[in-house]
């Protein structure tokens, strides 16, 4: 069960998780749900980074943002919940060299539209994260939503 702060995510307990990686996650997320912190959001990416959202993706910053302000178009407010992370480590074995991490995770988000509709989508996502100018970011993202 995720804790009482609801972008954070339960992690597994049979192993240890880089802190660094836990905090990550909390903060992307808390960040997705402001529509005002989009440079913020789009900065969690590296500057070729692939980001791929359902049926839409992105190469790279400028693609990345466009994405990000379509996201908002027609959203008045949205809340991510993720519940559970699968973290990895391949210790180079499959070309993964230089990435500080590799995560699958899900979780649920509910959205209020501008039209006054309410929305709950059930989503899934793969991640890679490799250090950018001193922090953690993603080298790759795609998320699979349920609706």
């Amino acid at each position: 069960m995720a804790s009482s702060n609801s972008y954070v995510p339960a992690f597994p307990s049979d192993h240890a998780v880089d802190q660094r990686v836990k905090d990550f996650i909390a903060r992307f997320y808390a960040t997705s749900d402001d529509p005002s912190k989009n440079e913020e959001w789009v900065d969690y990416f590296l500057p070729n980074a692939v980001l791929i959202l359902g049926d839409k993706s992105a190469k790279g910053t400028d693609e990345i943002r466009r994405l990000r302000q379509g996201m908002w178009e027609h959203v008045e407010r949205r809340r991510h919940a993720p519940e559970k992370v699968f973290p990895a480590s391949f210790g180079g074995v499959d070309g993964s060299e230089g990435i500080a991490a590799e995560y699958m995770l899900h979780g649920s988000l509910e959205m209020a539209m501008k039209s006054g509709e309410r929305q709950m989508v059930a989503w899934a996502g793969r991640a890679v994260l490799k250090e950018g100018g001193g922090k953690l970011k993603y080298q790759f993202y795609q998320v699979y939503l349920h609706r």
